[in-house]
C-alpha cells in the first residue's frame, strides 16, 4: 500500500530550501536523502512532488536521481535546461508545445554560436578557417563524417 502524506512532509521542507536561496548542491543532497528516506516508506505519490518543483532543476535532479520521472518527461527538460544539446534531445515528445522548442533551438543556436566564436582566439582557428568549418559543421551535426 502506497503512502500519499509523504508529499505533506517533502513540499515543505523542499519550499523551506528554496525560500532559503540554499545552494544547488545542497538542495539535492538533502531532498535526494529525504526522497530515499520517504521512498522506504512506500512514497508513492512523488510526481505529485516533483511536478510542483519542476522550476528547480536541482529538485529535479534529486527525484531523477531515485528514478522519478513525470510520464511526460517534462522533468528531462527541466534538468537538462542547462545543457542545450541535450535539451533538445529531451524535447521529443508530443506533448512539447511549439514555442518550447522554438526556446530551445534558439538557446542551443546562441551556445553554438558563442563556441565558434570562442574558436577565434585559438590559434588553429585564427589560421585555419577550414578547421574552424569543420569544428563549426561538427557542432551544428556531432556524427562522425563519411
Amino acid at each position: 500500500m502506497g503512502w500519499s502524506s509523504a508529499n505533506q512532509i517533502f513540499n515543505p521542507v523542499a519550499r523551506a530550501l528554496r525560500d532559503a536561496d540554499t545552494d544547488d548542491t545542497t538542495k539535492r543532497k538533502v531532498l535526494g536523502d529525504l526522497i530515499g528516506g520517504l521512498q522506504e516508506g512506500d512514497w508513492d505519490t512523488e510526481d505529485e512532488s516533483l511536478e510542483e518543483f519542476l522550476d528547480d532543476p536541482a529538485i529535479v535532479q534529486a527525484f531523477a536521481d531515485h528514478g522519478v520521472h513525470l510520464s511526460d518527461r517534462r522533468c528531462c527538460r527541466a534538468e537538462h535546461a542547462a545543457d542545450p544539446a541535450a535539451h533538445l534531445l529531451a524535447l521529443r515528445h508530443p506533448d512539447v508545445a511549439e514555442d518550447e522548442m522554438a526556446r530551445a533551438v534558439d538557446a542551443y543556436a546562441h551556445h553554438l554560436a558563442e563556441r565558434i566564436r570562442g574558436m577565434k582566439d585559438e590559434p588553429r582557428g585564427a589560421t585555419q578557417a577550414s578547421k574552424v568549418m569543420d569544428y563549426a559543421a561538427s557542432l551544428i551535426d556531432p556524427r562522425p563524417q563519411r
